[in-house]
């Protein structure tokens, strides 16, 4: 998986460096728009969550059957749900175009339709990841990033597209790996199920996990959305968008670990047996994630130098790319002790998780006045600095909840198995 991702993150990477000669002001507001789709795709990223919990916990044949009801419904809602969703961002064209600085509309256009793309790629992967076809999914993981550089570089180089080309780039990348995943996960939805949804006991897990799972993506997203409204000068957010894109590539290239994590950890649950996986992937996060920051504060310009190789404008952002690199260290340690809680049902913490990311943004807007008034980059550092704040704040909460947390607990979706055992485990001890 982190070779897979590798690979993906390399076409992401690249996509950048082409992304660049669009010109300063439409790549700020390509970056922007990459970040608000993230941002309305909090729901997406759970989705994947959601059906690999689910998926892992499966036992019978009667629990297959269930799960192929709710793909086959979920499938169908989150397509009534993007109409509504979508149609609200199209009449709000105007004042989005406005606050974001898009030229041209249809790149707008273009982020709603990969808001539906990125609402079913992440039910593929949430199947593939449950089923433990590592294999599936990282192709899945390849084939978004390499499709999008593919598209990207015969829309900017032969076409001299905008950001609207940047993000049509995007939904084609989307559409290949949608199409791949559907192709994996045939078995899964093409047959209608023999047993109804259970839309009460679905909701009872998808909401704490999507609001529990959001904390990490709206943690990493609403900087550049805040800086970017906040600062007119679009070279300068455009440096802040670059060395904000090396950072977050140690989250995207360690986040593989968490997700094979999660699956096991959810499938031990089910089962109700113990599991080493937490302890395991906390070592490898911290290790990768330390030396990719050590690295970063060393040799600043390496990274932005593979990532704008051609654009030596860019390699102006260096300074910012230690306070990055160390900022996004405890939200990649956050990540991993929320995934498990998550996958051992603690959903009793998703509230204290989800005051971080209001504390982060309301701080954010506090500072707004004094930003203003500070040289670009020393504004900057301050941002990132309230990021690296709020990113600990929400790792300690995280540890505290994974440190209570017993070894195994049946809820939600569970399996039958571990229902069977409850009485025989109702103590954590047991």
């Amino acid at each position: 998986m982190v070779i897979a991702t590798f690979a993906g993150g390399m076409g992401m990477a690249l996509v950048h460096t082409v992304a660049r000669k669009m010109g300063a002001q439409e790549y700020s507001t390509f970056v922007s728009l990459l970040r608000m789709m993230i941002i309305l795709g909090v729901p997406a990223a759970a989705l994947q969550t959601i059906f690999a919990k689910q998926a892992a916990a499966v036992t019978n044949d009667h629990q297959e059957e269930q799960l192929r009801a709710t793909t086959r419904a979920i499938l169908g809602w989150t397509f009534l749900v993007w109409l509504v969703v979508g149609g609200a961002v199209l009449a709000a064209t105007r004042p989005l175009s406005h606050l974001l600085t898009i030229s041209n509309p249809a790149a707008l256009y273009f982020t709603v339709v990969l808001v539906l793309t990125g609402l079913w790629v992440p039910i593929g992967k949430g199947l593939l990841q449950g089923k433990h076809e590592f294999g599936g999914l990282g192709w899945l993981q390849i084939s978004d990033g390499v499709g999008r550089f593919a598209v990207m570089l015969l829309m900017i180089i032969v076409l001299g597209g905008k950001a609207a080309s940047g993000m049509f780039a995007a939904v084609i990348g989307q559409i290949i790996t949608l199409a791949i995943g559907a192709w994996l996960t045939r078995a899964l939805w093409q047959k209608r199920a023999t047993v109804a949804f259970r839309w009460k006991s679905w909701f009872g897990t998808a909401l704490p996990l999507t609001l529990g799972l959001g904390t990490v993506l709206v943690m990493s997203s609403i900087d550049m959305l805040f800086v970017q409204g906040l600062f007119s000068d679009t070279g300068q957010t455009a440096l802040y968008g670059g060395a904000m894109l090396t950072g977050f590539a140690i989250i995207q290239f360690i986040a593989p670990v968490a997700l094979v994590m999660f699956a096991r950890v959810a499938q031990n649950v089910a089962r109700a047996e113990r599991s080493d996986s937490l302890g395991m992937t906390l070592a490898a996060t911290i290790l990768f994630g330390c030396v990719a920051a050590v690295g970063c504060t060393l040799l600043p310009r390496l990274p932005l130098r593979l990532m704008y190789f051609s654009n030596r404008e860019m390699w102006d952002a260096a300074p910012l790319v230690p306070w990055f690199a160390w900022a996004l260290l405890p939200l990649t340690v956050a990540n991993v002790l929320v995934q498990n809680i998550l996958a051992r049902g603690r959903f009793e913490a998703v509230p204290w998780l989800i005051l971080v990311p209001a504390i982060y943004a309301a701080g954010l807007c506090f500072q707004a006045p004094g930003l203003l008034a500070l040289k670009p980059f020393n504004a900057f550092i301050r941002v990132i600095q309230t990021l690296g704040c709020a990113s600990l704040l929400l790792c300690t909460i995280a540890a505290w909840f994974s440190r209570s947390a017993p070894a195994a607990t049946a809820s939600g979706q569970d399996s039958e198995a571990a229902r069977a055992t409850s009485d025989k485990a109702s103590s954590p001890a047991a």
